[in-house]
């Protein structure tokens, strides 16, 4: 999964990024701030250090979540607007679009278009992402328009999308959701590979200044989206410290975690991700797929042969394996199940697959 951290000139953004990296265990050159960053981050999950503990693994393997910071964008004029325009394709790559926003007042670091304020930072960033949208779907359908003038094999299917990506264009001109204009789930998957930078879940980050963590924990949406807020200095310097170090540091300042394991879950929120794990002396590990995912999508996740020979999913709770302390208490209580292709795999499920290739 990859998650771009977009937003401003001057906005922080480069800082959480480079706590996340460092809280993460990754290290990165921000030398070159007109170019992309990327850093692979593993995600917390203290589940796999109970298991770990338990199985004594060869292997350690949580889960990793990819963030690319993509160079601040300062949309004042047409040199901006293009330069923007240049990083298009690597926001449509990503899974999820985090937003970070400048709610700080510091008189030593210029202020983008000379204010602070957040909300109309969004609306400005939301409305060019409008504009991406309808301009690749208008380019679309002049290309369909041209198309279906000349004998084609595949004219009935062009004809199908023409109409499609007209109700889009509609849409978007009408500042409508895209979901509005998609009338079934044919022409959802047709849109997919278009990756539409309005339909991308999305997160909002208020970076505040080191004497607003109140203002910041209290922070929830802004306009019509999910936020958080923090200090993105404070959490760069906090990455910087030993390890052993960060929980007392972050205790006296009153917060509960790191921005690192916030952000990551808000991500798993927003893109509606669980993680189901497998245990072994070989290794633990945790995998991540979308919730209400089946067990045999799942099998396929570790490895085709297993999807392929699925059999059935013996399956336990993490918690119950917790609270009695071995795999073999687990089963003597009547805690594990056998479950079939259709079952719906759980966060926390732990899974041994059964197969036959």
């Amino acid at each position: 999964m990859r998650v771009a951290l977009i937003g401003p000139s001057q906005s922080g953004k480069s800082s959480l990024f480079a706590a996340v990296a460092a809280a993460g265990g990754s290290n990165v050159d921000l030398s070159r701030p007109d170019q992309p960053h990327l850093a692979v981050v593993k995600v917390p999950d203290g589940r796999l250090d109970v298991l770990a503990k338990m199985y004594n693994p060869k292997k350690y393997t949580p889960a990793e979540i990819e963030f690319v910071d993509l160079p601040g964008f300062d949309l004042a004029d047409e040199a901006g607007r293009k330069r923007a325009k240049d990083h298009w394709p690597a926001m449509r790559n990503a899974d999820m679009l985090v937003l970070v926003l400048r709610a700080f007042d510091n008189p030593s670091v210029a202020a983008y278009r000379d204010r602070i304020d957040p909300k109309n930072d969004l609306d400005e960033l939301l409305s060019e992402f409008l504009f991406a949208d309808l301009e690749q779907v208008s380019t679309r359908v002049e290309k369909l328009e041209a198309a279906i003038k000349r004998p084609s094999p595949k004219r009935d299917e062009q004809v199908r999308e023409l109409e499609l990506m007209s109700r889009l264009k509609d849409a978007l001109e009408n500042e409508k959701p895209i979901a509005q204009a998609v009338k079934n789930d044919a022409e959802a998957k047709l849109l997919k590979s278009f990756a539409f930078l309005t339909e991308k879940p999305a997160l909002v980050v208020m970076n505040y200044g080191e004497g607003e963590l109140d203002a910041a924990s209290a922070v929830a949406t802004l306009g019509a989206l999910p936020a958080m807020g923090l200090s993105a200095r404070i959490e760069e310097e906090i990455a910087q410290l030993p390890a052993e170090d960060r929980g007392a540091f972050l205790a006296d300042l009153g917060i509960t975690s790191s921005a690192r394991d916030r952000l990551i879950q808000a991500c798993y929120r927003q893109m509606n991700l669980v993680s189901f794990l497998t245990v072994g002396e070989d290794e633990v590990r945790a995998w991540t797929i979308v919730a209400g995912t089946d067990a045999v999508t799942a099998a396929a996740e570790i490895h085709s042969d297993i999807a392929r020979g699925f059999i059935r999913a013996e399956t336990v709770r993490f918690d119950d394996l917790h609270a009695l302390g071995d795999m073999k208490a687990v089963k003597a209580a009547g805690k594990t199940r056998l479950e079939g292709k259709t079952y719906i795999v759980q966060d926390g499920d732990i899974i041994n697959f059964r197969f036959a290739v």
